[in-house]
């Protein structure tokens, strides 16, 4: 043990010194759209976007970087962490010094079932952990199976007659499957149908659009509130009138101007006494945050995070990327990215909707202004599409050693703030 946390803490110095490592994590749901955890997905430098990875050291990175470097905690909270394990690592049992309760291993589909992995993969279980097979395309029958706990299949790489038959296989033997890479609220529908168990994908981040639906009625308070507060000239009145008529940003507001964030002496109780207080600019970031933060509480738990963590990623690379005092703007065009999902319609159609400026809404709807490029590299980022990174942070300007730190932050924030334990000014 002690000779496999040296060797740990040396590759985590190693990448500490040149500050060269990729870390992302993906969420995995049940069927109640709950989550249950994240895969950590990794590179450990920008020298291997192009070329055949070392898969033995990379899942040795992913290990030292969320023990001792990022801390599993700040990854991936008190939920469960999955990591690709590939042959070495699993015969050396490297994986060993992560906390077993709290972590699922992954081997990868490149592993063949002989003698030495057996015994290794009985040992994992007699140690307590959780296994799963990852992109399962072997035999039903395989050894494999006879040991695993969880089995993931490519939802972009097998039929819907294939995806019934794995369950039809599995399911009554105590083994759970998880359906990845599932993209569409379709796609997840049937999964549950099927009998899936888990679910891994950026469907939640996907619109359900129904023609001709009606926003309720809170929702629409949601949206005068973003369209209010982004005009280039406030109305306080108006301002004032959209709150009064939304209880919940009332209470809101009110709580957090009277907090001991701030320790104003006598009690904030209108509008135009919070914009005196706060300024026009901290309180239009707040009115954005809480207005779209009420507006996700009908929403898949994740969804929230996603966009905190998007929209706080933009924000710290804005001024990275030529666009210094312009990260008010890019933390909105990260919190407005998944407003279509929000209010399950049309991107196009909910920006009709509200006053945002023509270079936001072309960020929004194409990517294609400057500041649609932080967005498109926190896309990128954000699914571990590795090949569309570099390019990205080269066009940008940025440094490759500032991505992973910035990301981490970001999820950080996020959490933290999803959590209350921080405020959303906490920035």
């Amino acid at each position: 043990m002690n000779q496999i946390l040296s060797s740990l803490s040396g590759s985590a110095a190693s990448l500490e010194a040149d500050r060269t490592h990729f870390l992302a994590r993906q969420p995995i749901f049940n069927g109640r759209e709950k989550v249950i955890g994240y895969e950590l997905l990794h590179r450990s430098g920008t020298e291997n976007f192009f070329a055949h990875e070392d898969g033995d050291q990379a899942s040795s990175d992913v290990m030292s970087n969320s023990l001792l470097l990022f801390g599993l905690t700040r990854l991936v909270g008190n939920k469960k962490a999955f990591i690709n394990v590939p042959r070495k690592t699993l015969l050396e049992g490297s994986y060993s010094v992560l906390p077993r309760e709290r972590t699922v291993i992954e081997v990868l589909e490149t592993v063949r079932p002989d003698e030495e992995v057996i015994k290794a993969f009985k040992k994992l279980k007699q140690d307590g952990f959780t296994l799963a097979l990852d992109d399962f395309a072997g035999p039903v029958g395989g050894p494999f199976t006879a040991l695993a706990d969880i089995i993931k299949v490519d939802f972009r790489q097998t039929t819907g007659d294939r995806r019934r038959r794995l369950v039809e296989r599995f399911a009554g033997q105590g083994i759970q499957l998880l359906a990845e890479k599932v993209e569409t609220r379709e796609e997840f529908e049937e999964a549950i149908e099927l009998g899936y168990s888990y679910f891994q994908g950026y469907f939640f981040c996907k619109p359900e659009i129904v023609s001709q639906r009606e926003i309720r009625s809170s929702g629409i308070n949601y949206m005068r509130l973003v369209r209010e507060i982004n005009q280039p000239s406030l109305d306080f009145d108006k301002l004032e009138q959209v709150v009064r008529q939304e209880l919940s940003l009332s209470l809101k507001l009110l709580r957090y101007l009277n907090s001991c964030i701030f320790g104003f002496s006598n009690c904030v109780t209108s509008i135009k006494q919070a914009l005196v207080l706060l300024g026009i600019e901290r309180f239009r970031q707040w009115a954005n945050f809480v207005a779209f933060g009420s507006a996700c509480e009908a929403t898949p738990s994740e969804l929230l995070p996603t966009c905190l963590a998007r929209a706080r990623f933009c924000e710290l690379v804005a001024p990275h990327a030529g666009l210094a005092g312009r990260d008010a703007d890019a933390f909105l065009v990260g919190l407005l990215s998944v407003i279509d999902s929000v209010f399950g319609r049309p991107m196009e159609d909910v920006l009709n909707e509200l006053c945002v400026t023509p270079e936001i809404r072309a960020a929004l709807l194409t990517r294609e202004s400057l500041l649609g490029q932080p967005l498109k590299l926190a896309l990128a980022y954000e699914r571990g599409n590795w090949d569309e990174v570099l390019p990205l942070i080269q066009s940008l300007g940025i440094a490759n050693a500032h991505v992973g730190r910035l990301y981490l932050e970001a999820v950080t924030w996020a959490d933290a703030v999803g959590n209350g334990s921080i405020s959303s000014d906490n920035r």
